[in-house]
């Protein structure tokens, strides 16, 4: 029987509130129910039911890590909260492994082993079991390491990596975010209307989507799309030239939707503004989304593209701005029909 457990999840570093937002959304599709408890710089503590929360790791692409909390104490060396890990560890081996986030705290990793060899902890560099134990903001957390993200685990699908480049392409770090905030599921159909060379639908085929559907209003790019996905064998792709505005699509047949809409810097809008655009994709989005369901965009922060969500009747979830260089800071919205 599956229980309510607590765990603590580290973020990547980058872009901490939509990394607690993507962590929300992995828990929306993966957990049969779940809290945030506590939110810290670098370090989430949360209660899910959830029978394998090595996928959170796997999904994610801004929380590095995940583990079943033991104890959280101050970011001193306390003698109870060690005695609180030495109980819960037992006589079982552990390999320690502490850190301290942007210099919180000031014990060091040997001085722990050394408090915890003399509670009767048996800590050995190859021990099975990784003991984690994390000062940040005046405390100390310690669990038990479940799944952690390989360095580089992103790099070989990178957009100069793939077949067909396109500037202006998302990594694809960002990309698996966009889509893991849109609550796809595995099994799920998946919709980009501006998908260039298919970013956001490579990262919706390795989630497990049933159906990804790739559409573009650049032909070039719907074949450079097409060709990508293939190289990474996502054979449940439709890549299609179509207008974002009129998608060849029955009403509520899309389960998902993560886009990014044009903003006429390294992509063209053929004429139209960022505001006309958008507007009528998301009056679109809005026809072919199932009710209830999650739609993940982006635009310029001084455009203002979550008013445009409202004004199509679609419910606001979410706002989160992203600094990308002096004259643009994207933002991006989360909202559902």
């Amino acid at each position: 029987m599956v229980e309510l457990k607590t765990f603590y999840a580290v973020l990547s570093g980058d872009y901490e509130g939509l990394a607690v937002e993507e962590l929300k959304s992995i828990l929306d599709v993966e957990s049969r129910g779940y809290s945030i408890d506590q939110v810290f710089e670098g370090v989430v503590l949360f209660k899910a039911l959830i029978e394998d929360p090595e996928v959170i790791v796997s999904r994610a692409g801004y929380i590095r890590e995940v583990g079943e909390l033991i104890t959280i104490g101050s970011e001193d060396l306390e003698l109870w909260w060690v005695r609180e890990i030495a109980r819960t560890i037992g006589g079982g081996s552990v390999r320690v492994e502490a850190s301290r986030y942007k210099g919180y705290g000031s014990f060091s990793e040997p001085e722990l082993v050394r408090m915890l060899t003399s509670l009767g902890v048996r800590c050995r560099l190859d021990g099975s079991t990784v003991l984690r134990v994390i000062t940040t903001e005046g405390v100390t957390i310690a669990g038990v390491r479940l799944a952690t993200r390989e360095p580089g685990s992103f790099a070989g699908r990178m957009p100069r990596k793939r077949p067909v480049f396109k500037p202006g392409t998302l990594p694809p770090k960002l990309s698996r975010l966009f889509v893991n905030l849109s609550r796809l599921r595995k099994g799920d159909v998946f919709l980009d209307p501006f998908c260039g060379v298919g970013g956001f639908a490579l990262e919706a085929c390795l989630l497990g989507a049933s159906k990804v559907i790739c559409g573009d209003i650049d032909r070039e790019a719907v074949v450079g799309a097409l060709e990508n996905l293939k190289h990474y064998t996502c054979h449940a792709t439709l890549a299609i030239q179509s207008n974002s505005t009129k998608t060849p699509l029955a009403s509520e047949t899309v389960d998902a939707i993560a886009t990014d809409p044009p903003y006429g810097r390294s992509t063209t809008t053929k004429g139209a503004s960022y505001e006309e655009l958008t507007l009528s994709f998301l009056e679109e989005a809005r026809r072919v989304l199932k009710r209830g369901h999650y739609l993940v965009y982006a635009g310029p922060y001084e455009k203002k593209p979550w008013i445009l969500a409202r004004r199509t009747g679609l419910e606001v979830l979410g706002r989160y701005h992203m600094f990308v260089h002096g004259s643009l800071v994207r933002e991006i919205v989360i909202a559902r029909t």
